[in-house]
């Protein structure tokens, strides 16, 4: 599949006060072209390296009781082979996720963190070789911020989430055909033309996020930021809580769906300054998880974050 990760229209769009752009912040052209190139390097390698989004081939919801694994037909989740027919079971008490490995298999457990990076951090290839094999693990360990515990069975693995109330096993493999025959993303050239200083207006708004779950949230929005490209006026709502000293918006246009993913695409945005002003650089934009597999849960964008290009 190809998806572009950036924008390429013009875009025009709606006004919250009656002031011009704020005063821009400076970039070295050339130093910004690097900067974008090196982003968009290490979001390749991250998306090619193991256990990346493009490894995910299932997203099994969990029920209470026991659920078996294994490659053998008749399983809750079946894995590919040439995994052992029966691998183990988990044990489904509350909030907590049990794993016990069958007898004579070998499953290691390790740490995971390569689904939380945020993009153009780098690929950190896993390091396995210190794993030890388990006969009991429990998945829903709280090992801090950003972290998993992750079970190994050869190129297979597999790490517990939570959404809202619901628990689900998300499985990887990184001999799958997706894995195997990603090459990259295509992208739109850099330009400085997509890069604009924002006013941060705060406000105080909640607003409704959907994923592809189809479920909805409900998320403080603390400010919205205005800025202008092509001398037209566009906003975009903050939605949530900064990540060390970050947030993401989530966005759309009229390229999405064509161009571009239908789901929109993301961009993370620093704290203001002292002056109240936020670069907005859809240069740095990407496409979401759920461009590489459907085994994602995706947020989309809010109804005041669809910018409508054309």
């Amino acid at each position: 599949m190809t998806v572009r990760a950036s924008l390429l229209v013009t875009l025009p769009f709606l006004a919250v006060c009656a002031e011009g752009p704020p005063e821009p912040i400076a970039v070295d052209p050339a130093a910004h072209a690097r900067a974008v190139e090196a982003f968009a390097e290490a979001r390749n390698a991250e998306l090619g390296a193991p256990d990346s989004w493009v490894s995910l081939i299932g997203l099994h919801w969990l029920e209470q009781g026991e659920t078996t694994v294994g490659s053998a037909p008749g399983h809750a989740v079946v894995l590919p082979e040439p995994a052992a027919p029966r691998v183990g079971t988990l044990v489904v008490e509350g909030n907590v996720v049990r794993w016990r490995t069958e007898p004579g298999v070998v499953v290691t457990q390790g740490v995971d963190s390569t689904l939380a990076l945020q993009a153009g951090s780098g690929a950190i290839p896993p390091d396995v070789s210190m794993d030890p094999p388990v006969a009991e693990a429990d998945l829903t360990a709280d090992l801090g911020y950003g972290k998993s515990v992750v079970l190994r069975h050869g190129d297979l693995n597999w790490i517990v989430i939570r959404r809202g109330d619901r628990m689900a096993l998300r499985a990887r493999d990184n001999r799958s055909p997706a894995y195997q025959s990603f090459h990259g993303v295509e992208r739109y050239p850099t330009s400085l033309e997509w890069r604009a200083t924002a006013r941060w207006v705060p406000h105080e708004k909640t607003v409704s996020v959907p994923n592809v779950l189809g479920t909805v949230a409900e998320e403080p929005s603390p400010a919205a930021l205005e800025f202008w490209i092509g001398g037209e006026r566009l906003t975009l709502d903050v939605v949530g809580a900064p990540d060390h000293g970050r947030y993401m918006l989530v966005f759309a246009d009229a390229t999405s769906g064509g161009e571009t993913y239908g789901g929109g695409r993301y961009l993370w945005v620093d704290e203001p300054d002292s002056e109240g002003r936020v670069v907005v650089d859809f240069n740095y934009a990407y496409n979401p998880p759920c461009v590489w597999t459907a085994f994602a849960t995706c947020p989309l964008p809010t109804r005041d974050n669809r910018l409508p290009l054309g």
